[in-house]
């Protein structure tokens, strides 16, 4: 079964059932968190986990300047889980390096 066709598709479920599952897997693709898990599960295909901080990237290009919604902002905040569950400081960089501020502020105000 295709990985990135299958993430994709929990992924597109709006109820949020898979949240948890999302950012497990993306933490499957940092070598960190995947050697404790090995002597449980088995070693991980490295193709796989390629494809999944591929995944990853593509999920990480679309939301940093979509917060306007509130399906926005609940978009953002899972990719940003993905980035750290991923343990990946270069991909990190690269998509939010150039990113001065990121807002969650309900209705476009600040709470004072």
């Amino acid at each position: 079964r295709n990985i990135v066709k299958f993430l994709s598709e929990v992924h597109s479920t709006t109820d949020g059932r898979f949240e948890v599952f999302l950012r497990f897997v993306a933490g499957l693709s940092s070598s960190r968190s995947a050697w404790i898990l090995e002597e449980f599960l088995g070693p991980f295909p490295h193709q796989t986990i390629c494809r999944v901080i591929d995944w990853v990237k593509e999920e990480v290009k679309c939301p940093a300047g979509n917060t306007g919604s509130e399906a926005g902002k609940r978009s953002l905040l899972n990719t940003l889980h993905y980035l750290f569950e991923s343990q990946y400081p270069a991909l990190a960089q690269q998509t939010l390096g150039s990113v001065e501020s990121l807002s969650f502020k309900k209705g476009g105000r600040e709470k004072t």
